[in-house]
């Protein structure tokens, strides 16, 4: 499966062979796509220089521009993510390995980087005797090499974007492989830190999709698999998991053990079919009259955006109930996947509602280049997204590249494993002042 230019002479071009895809795209194809990317860029990006120069940028461009003719499709696709990184925002992105037709290939496992290194989260049955080692090296390179190198493809508006972003990368072959991370794309040899060795070889997306997953989280097992691949699925807990597997964008409950109100809030839109989020706020500030509420904590660590407006209501409320934030009895739960919209949310909830916030820095920065939108290039069939206006979510952070957390805590693999949730316990562990009692006002 080692890919190769096809090389064709057909009415003087040369054609490629593609990763799953049938059409035929030709050097100049690619190269006049290179440049449409490169004006579109130009045109839409609200501030395309703010991080890389234009002579440095133009001359990325031109160089891959000269080199495309000798390079092969998964070769081009890395290369225009590097170039498209240079941008420096996390809005303006390519995902090479993303690309609906030119796919990379996935090999059966799922990675995760916690606080203590990189660990599979999920695998098959074949591989379940990997569970609980740490990777440290794919084939001879070291993985703090092999992760410095897939950094330089993905954009980021700080370091937690590679947090998130590259284990998810760590498991394609063509991206390993084109990186000189890993010797082939038809094989790649893991070693853990214990001296196993695990040889993989790769699958299509469809049949990845498809296979039969266990996860480490010990929520699920052989007689309860997970019912998603999806994040929040992987990093359930106790408290959470009946939620998801009601597919629930957003809901609450009361710690009444802790007189704590939670509320998940896990993306910025209003689910068709279901109680819009301003009606669940609605009975959330009712049950804060009726009941003794000494903290509400809202978690947004599975939300990586949508409409930043959905979460008004709540904002608002809290806004005017002053007294919670005052009180040091509102908490935002954030993590490396708040993201865009649901940031905006966070920082909002700090300044306005005076919450603290709880967790690990979000990947995105406070004040920064946003609202990404889509360019499709049609030679080609790739897309990227550009950012099209600058957004202020704090003007008093200025260029801060993170959103300040008050109580920082991560995760480490073993309490991963066990379905802890160390940031939520940091938020039920802070001090808040008791709710006052008749006796205090008289």
């Amino acid at each position: 499966m080692k890919y190769k230019s096809i090389i064709v002479l057909v009415s003087a071009a040369v054609v490629f062979g593609g990763i799953g895809c049938s059409r035929t795209v030709t050097i100049e194809d690619w190269q006049q796509d290179l440049r449409t990317l490169e004006r579109q860029l130009s045109e839409r990006h609200v501030d395309l220089y703010h991080s890389v120069s234009e002579s440095t940028f133009a001359a990325a461009v031109n160089d891959l521009h000269q080199r495309i003719p000798n390079l092969t499709p998964p070769e081009i696709l890395v290369r225009v993510a590097q170039l498209v990184a240079l941008v420096g925002d996390g809005h303006t992105s390519f995902f090479a390995s993303n690309q609906k037709r030119w796919r990379f290939h996935y090999y059966p496992i799922h990675l995760y980087s916690f606080s203590d290194g990189i660990y599979l989260t999920a695998t098959t049955e074949e591989y379940a005797h990997l569970f609980g080692k740490r990777l440290v090296k794919i084939d001879r390179t070291p993985i703090d090499e092999a992760f410095r190198a897939i950094s330089t493809t993905i954009a980021a508006d700080n370091n937690m974007e590679y947090q998130y972003t590259v284990p998810f990368e760590l498991n394609r072959p063509e991206m390993l492989f084109e990186l000189g991370i890993a010797e082939s794309s038809d094989r790649a040899e893991f070693a853990f830190e214990d001296g196993t060795r695990q040889v993989f070889t790769p699958v299509t997306l469809k049949r990845w999709l498809d296979l039969d997953w266990l996860v480490v989280n010990s929520l699920y097992g052989p007689e309860r698999r997970s019912p998603s691949m999806r994040l929040e699925f992987l990093f359930a807990t106790p408290l959470t998991l009946p939620y998801y597997e009601e597919r629930k964008y957003y809901w609450y409950t009361y710690l009444e053990d802790h007189r704590t109100l939670f509320l998940q809030y896990n993306v910025c839109w209003n689910k068709k079919g279901d109680d819009r989020f301003e009606e669940v706020v609605e009975r959330l500030f009712a049950f804060m009259d009726q009941h003794p509420v000494e903290r509400l904590i809202i978690d947004l660590r599975q939300n990586t955006g949508g409409e930043p407006m959905i979460a008004e209501p709540l904002i608002e409320g809290l806004e005017r109930q002053s007294d919670l934030g005052a009180r040091g009895g509102l908490f935002v739960l954030v993590g490396r996947r708040t993201f865009s919209a649901a940031l905006t949310n966070a920082a909002h909830l700090r300044s306005r509602a005076g919450a603290r916030i709880v967790g690990e820095p979000p990947r995105g920065k406070p004040n920064n280049p946003s609202e990404g939108r889509d360019i499709d290039l049609e030679r080609t069939k790739i897309w990227l997204t550009v950012s099209t206006q600058f957004v202020e979510r704090d003007p008093e952070l200025g260029d801060a590249d993170f959103l300040p957390v008050d109580i920082k805590r991560d995760l480490s693999f073993e309490e991963y494993r066990r379905a802890e949730d160390p940031v939520l316990d940091a938020a039920l562990a802070a001090q808040v002042p008791p709710l006052p009692t008749l006796d205090d006002a008289l």
